[in-house]
């Protein structure tokens, strides 16, 4: 492992920039001329506008109107709104500080030690500048022992013409100014505050009441420490491309620290967040790939504790009680839980309540991995009774009051219809995704009702004797000339384009639904499928549908497309500071959006963590990923690459493993589970 990496100036974007953050405050670190902070924080929120489903929405009356409509478009239409407030909850662009020089001295690079998380920023005339985001407080120290900072200008986000203008249409007004920093007062939250102070060791950036700077020293040598521990116990894949590597190392570093256990769980941009525009898509929350992207690596990369902000966030009574309100709207029950699609961290639809935000149970489904995966690597049973089961049995309560004769009469296929507005539906019966979702619920409530010796519900076993794997279509196979069967989106709906969302695979991963063997008739369907959803091909993907086809193509053991399709991935998505951008980069072989691909990358550049937290893990799981007590290795690396080496990798059970290609060896250091090796 590089125990430091070095980014040259001008760094012209905050996206460029290093990030540097505690898991709840964030600061990008760029600039050409002056050293520029961007800073943002996690639970900064305009609450207002938040959508719950409404009591008459029905999922039976849902599910009548639907068949007698023929699932149409008019199915969205039937959902009730409880807005008040015109508009939806959102994240707040803060803004940024610009630190001047002397006349003649700009920064020439900057060197972010991981071991540390300090950022030493070199300038002309050989100063040094060091910045570090201290752990237990909302403080960015920028310590100038060589005394080379003249002033620094202040620039709220509200100056700039995108966020004034959105700002303005929400009933906000400019930030308020106040001694070397500004105030953001939204009209129904907590006023947030943010200054940068100049003080005897240099300067110090924080928000509301987090200045008090007299432990400096303890916080800054505790923050080295921590992450000193982060580096020594996250799992570590060694390439024989210096790229990868570097991209790897920095890609662990930024996801450990959006997601650090002393924050507060962050939506799509993390802790980050630009200051010229609005947050797109309001940096909520997104259940339905978007979090579980971010946040699904993290156990097995070593630091399961990484995901408790999150847990601490849909366990607080706000969200509770928004899930059990809609559950009890949908079905009439109090002990299921209902999460939608794209929601504030109190719960609340930020999306608008629609057949895609409403029912899409799969995000609670895929939420429940991430519970069941941390038990997995702890083995904490506290946690298993007392948080997991509970969520994971709320969720599926939920899908149960779906079930009608063991089928799912209506239910979405993630953001299908909105990828193929020429098809007549909206929604179907037995939607794969949905099928792959309730299967694995069922095994894991069984396997956990015998750990914590609780009574399963007779209905799981009953799940997993009648419902299908998948609903199969018959398709047209443009090389044989035949009709062929394979995985449909829903009963009768074949992938009709390219779709960047691989839901109807979900059998595959995330859910990993399907039997350890499969019998020649299940094989033909899964090969059909692959293929045909291969030559839809990748034009209108985003950065994160990649990452998540690298997994599927790893687990089918199509060992060189994944470093194919990463390389595309490098150069589309992305940036010069190595981060992962939304929108494609130049139209070229993606056309996501295309009419904002040309817009200018200083005034529209979107970053979100699922590319990067969606790279971990697919990168890791091309070295190892485990299915039925075997440990398939190395199933995703090209053999171009014989020499890759995973290390430190958290297994089930407890145990690290590292495995090395070349060598052919691998060891599992303690744990409690015992593996087969599969090459």
């Amino acid at each position: 492992m590089n125990k430091s990496i070095v980014f040259s100036f001008p760094l012209t974007r905050p996206h460029c920039g290093v990030p540097l953050s505690n898991g709840n405050f964030g600061a990008l670190v760029w600039g050409g001329d002056t050293l520029n902070v961007t800073v943002n924080q996690n639970d900064l929120w305009d609450h207002r506008g938040g959508e719950l489903v409404d009591e008459r929405d029905s999922y039976a009356g849902l599910v009548e109107y639907a068949q007698e409509h023929h699932f149409d478009h008019s199915v969205s239409r039937q959902f009730h709104r409880t807005q008040q407030f015109i508009g939806r909850p959102r994240r707040l662009a803060v803004g940024r500080f610009e630190f001047h020089f002397a006349e003649g001295i700009v920064p020439l690079k900057a060197e972010l030690d991981y071991e540390s998380a300090m950022l030493h920023v070199e300038t002309s005339e050989n100063g040094v500048i060091t910045l570090i985001c201290v752990l237990k407080q909302n403080i960015l120290y920028v310590l100038d022992s060589d005394k080379i900072i003249r002033s620094v200008s202040l620039h709220p986000a509200s100056d700039f013409p995108k966020v004034r203008k959105f700002n303005a249409d929400r009933g906000m007004g400019e930030y308020e100014r106040i001694p070397d920093g500004w105030k953001i007062c939204p009209p129904d939250d907590p006023e947030f505050m943010v200054r940068a102070e100049k003080t005897a060791y240099g300067w110090k950036i924080y928000t509301n009441q987090d200045g008090d700077d007299s432990n400096m020293t303890q916080q800054v040598a505790f923050t080295a420490k921590w992450w000193r521990g982060f580096c020594a116990k996250t799992a570590r894949v060694t390439t024989p491309d210096a790229w990868w590597n570097r991209f790897y190392d920095f890609s662990l570093y930024k996801l450990g620290a959006a997601t650090c256990p002393f924050g507060k769980a962050g939506g799509l941009q993390g802790p980050w967040h630009e200051e010229y525009q609005e947050a797109k898509w309001s940096g909520d929350f997104h259940f339905n790939v978007n979090m579980q992207m971010i946040y699904g690596p993290l156990a097995k990369l070593g630091v399961p504790e990484h995901l408790l902000p999150l847990f601490d966030m849909i366990e607080s009574p706000a969200f509770q009680a928004a899930m059990k309100h809609n559950a009890k709207a949908l079905f009439g029950v109090d002990d299921a839980l209902w999460q939608t699609h794209a929601v504030d961290d109190r719960g609340m639809q930020c999306g608008w309540i629609s057949c895609g935000s409403v029912l899409d149970p799969a995000c609670g489904a895929w939420t429940a991995l991430l519970y069941y995966d941390y038990f997995r690597c702890t083995n904490d049973l506290d946690f298993l009774k007392n948080r997991a089961y509970p969520y994971i049995y709320g969720i599926m309560r939920g899908y149960e009051e779906m079930l009608r004769d063991f089928n799912i009469p209506l239910a979405i296929s993630a953001e299908y219809a909105s990828s193929n507005r020429n098809m007549s539906t909206v929604a179907g019966r037995n939607p794969s995704y949905q099928l792959a979702a309730i299967r694995k619920l069922a095994s894991i409530l069984i396997g956990l009702s015998a750990i914590l010796k609780r009574e399963e519900r007779p209905v799981w076993r009953k799940i997993l004797e009648k419902m299908p794997y998948f609903s199969v279509v018959g398709g047209y196979d443009s090389y044989s000339g035949t009709n062929e069967q394979r995985i449909g989106i829903w009963e009768g709906q074949d992938l009709e384009v390219c779709h960047r969302h691989h839901s109807h695979l979900g059998c595959i991963w995330p859910f990993d639904s399907l039997p350890e063997t499969f019998d020649p008739e299940m094989e033909t369907v899964l090969s059909n499928s692959i293929d045909h959803w291969i030559s839809m091909g990748i034009g209108k993907w985003s950065e994160w549908c990649i990452p998540w086809a690298n997994i599927i193509y790893t687990r089918m053991g199509l060992r060189e497309a994944p470093m194919q399709l990463f390389d595309i991935w490098r150069e589309i998505f992305v940036n010069e500071g190595l981060c992962t951008v939304y929108l494609p980069r130049m139209l070229s072989l993606i056309a996501h959006r295309r009419h904002d691909i040309a817009k200018p990358k200083d005034e529209n550049e979107i970053m979100q963590l699922d590319g990067c937290g969606g790279f971990l893990d697919a990168f890791t799981q091309m070295c190892a990923y485990d299915r039925f007590n075997k440990l398939y290795l190395f199933r995703g690396m090209p053999e171009k690459w014989p020499e890759v080496t995973v290390e430190n990798l958290l297994l089930p059970g407890g145990g690290r493993l590292t495995a090395d290609r070349a060598a052919g060896t691998f060891r599992i250091d303690g744990g409690s589970q015992s593996f087969t090796p599969v090459r």
